[in-house]
């Protein structure tokens, strides 16, 4: 079933064998990826005994650097060789999350320390994921990006289902900081395959004015708000970060402390996500050629925030605490995918090559502000009243962040 979801020998980025090492880059990194963000609240939740405000400043302080320096690297990434930018994020993660199973050897783990793990691998994950969406491009053909980020968030999907449940597994059985190192080393398995993509970059464009990158980011930002449609796609992203965000540092701990959920068995939960993930990324490209852009990502928004709301809902024994759980997760991640592959397409669609740096350095800016705002208002909102309710603002915040997308042109049909 899943051969027959994610492959189909006439797709032409089969034949495509730079994309195809991108894509394996991507691939073992993303079932990686999921260790250290099982691992890291439960290092801070269980080892270290952290609060839910001590988990709103790890999301929090993670974010600050990247909020900080987004817009710059958005246009240090318009004026250098994306491939490069890729390869140094992956080196420099895979070392920073080394230190972990190091210290852990010695039993010298503080909650200080995972918190500069966080900041420093989501600094080097928001250089790679600028230039990664301003990459793409050049391996694929412009009628090809759906098919690219359906593939890639196809990736992403089945990491969801594997990767938490191995994760919950290694942690339990490893513990959390020794889990991590695979991780580590995923980035370093990404970082060779994409040293042998053979495809050149188009030479850069720099324009007849020395290099200033307080004037190109301003540039970037005039784009991005002067466009019709990069607007209110921006806004909502932002918008939808923000209440996100207000589950990131509280799902793990709801689950584990609030609805006494084990570890592995929340791997299981998590991973169920995966498998929703998988169809959400067919489901996009389906939908993304049949149906205008404005609907595709209208509807699949809405319905997502409707079934988020099964997460603050989740009480009682812990079959049917879990039992809700699941049905935010088997039903929501698809829904999302659905929405961020379109949504991803239609911004690289509308943007000028030379300006891809500083559109998405912009975005960034944008959701990481927000997200940082709300990561430090749900860790001390949930020690005062209580983490449901912020899991309800949340859920019904999503829905809300739908209503950008209405002022998109009744035109923008890129398909």
């Amino acid at each position: 079933m899943v051969a027959t979801l994610i492959r189909r020998p006439t797709d032409g980025l089969w034949q495509n064998p730079d994309f195809m090492r991108l894509w394996g880059a991507q691939t073992l990194s993303a079932v990686g990826t999921r260790f250290t963000r099982e691992g890291l609240p439960i290092i801070a939740a269980l080892t270290l005994d952290a609060s839910a405000t001590d988990l709103g400043l790890l999301v929090a302080l993670s974010l600050l650097p990247g909020v900080i320096l987004s817009p710059f690297a958005g246009s240090w990434v318009d004026r250098t060789r994306r491939r490069r930018v890729l390869i140094m994020a992956d080196l420099l993660r895979a070392a920073v999350l080394m230190t972990l199973p190091f210290m852990a050897w010695f039993d010298a783990i503080t909650i200080g320390q995972v918190i500069g793990v966080a900041t420093a691998v989501a600094l080097f994950s928001m250089f790679f994921q600028t230039a990664d969406n301003a990459y793409l491009p050049t391996v694929v053909d412009k009628d090809q990006l759906l098919e690219g980020n359906a593939k890639l968030a196809t990736t992403d999907a089945l990491a969801e289902i594997a990767g938490p449940a191995l994760a919950g597994l290694a942690i339990q059985t490893l513990t959390a900081p020794f889990a991590i190192l695979f991780d580590a080393l995923s980035y370093l398995w990404s970082a060779v395959l994409l040293a042998s993509i053979k495809c050149p970059e188009p030479p850069l464009v720099t324009g007849e004015q020395a290099p200033n990158l307080w004037r190109e980011t301003g540039e970037g930002m005039r784009f991005v708000f002067g466009h019709p449609v990069l607007r209110p796609m921006t806004l909502c992203l932002a918008t939808l970060t923000f209440f996100l965000s207000l589950f990131a540092p509280l799902y793990v701990l709801y689950a584990v402390r609030d609805l006494g959920i084990q570890p592995g068995l929340l791997g299981f939960i998590v991973a169920l996500g995966g498998i929703s993930g998988l169809v959400g990324a067919r489901l996009a490209a389906w939908a993304g050629r049949r149906f205008s852009v404005r609907k595709v990502l209208i509807g699949a928004l809405l319905a997502y925030g409707f079934v988020t709301c099964f997460i603050p809902l989740a009480q009682g024994p812990l079959w049917m605490a879990a039992g809700a759980l699941c049905i935010g997760q088997l039903f929501g991640d698809g829904l999302y995918v659905a929405f961020s592959t379109n949504a991803t397409v239609l911004r690289q669609k509308v943007t000028p090559d030379s300006l891809r740096g500083r559109e998405a350095g912009t975005v960034h800016l944008l959701t990481g502000g927000l997200g940082l705002v709300a990561a430090l208002i749900a860790g001390f909102v949930a020690d005062w009243i209580g983490i449901r309710v912020v899991l309800w603002t949340g859920a019904l915040g999503i829905i809300a962040s739908s209503l950008w997308l209405l002022t998109i042109p009744q035109d923008a049909d890129l398909r």
